[in-house]
């Protein structure tokens, strides 16, 4: 079974990519605090889907459901509040904790 990240381990090449993804979900958290209108909705929207295919191609699979999870729950409207925003940040919570958990598993 692989783990939700890959192995941190300092020859792994793979490593870098890890810490990007890190990054991304970071973003993406700051994002969607800061949301408040549909065109940043949009693109937080736009953003997490770019984040669901790259975790899908390199086979990270916990990490995927986790993001899929944040996709289900956000549906962009012009002009309306955010049905689910309490549910869209405690997936992106859960999904930072997964990738950090995956992380330093790894490095012990």
């Amino acid at each position: 079974m692989k783990s939700p990240c890959i192995p941190i381990t300092d020859d792994d090449p793979r490593r870098a990519e890890c810490s990007e993804i890190l990054h991304e979900i970071d973003a993406l958290c700051t994002m969607h605090e800061k949301i408040s209108q549909a065109s940043e909705c949009r693109e937080f929207n736009r953003r997490a889907a770019l984040l669901l295919q790259r975790l899908e191609d390199a086979g990270w699979n916990r990490l995927a459901d986790r993001a899929m999870d944040i996709l289900a729950s956000c549906n962009p409207k012009d002009l309306s509040q955010c049905d689910s925003i309490q549910q869209a940040r405690a997936s992106l919570q859960r999904l930072k904790e997964l990738a950090k958990l995956g992380l330093e598993n790894e490095s012990d």
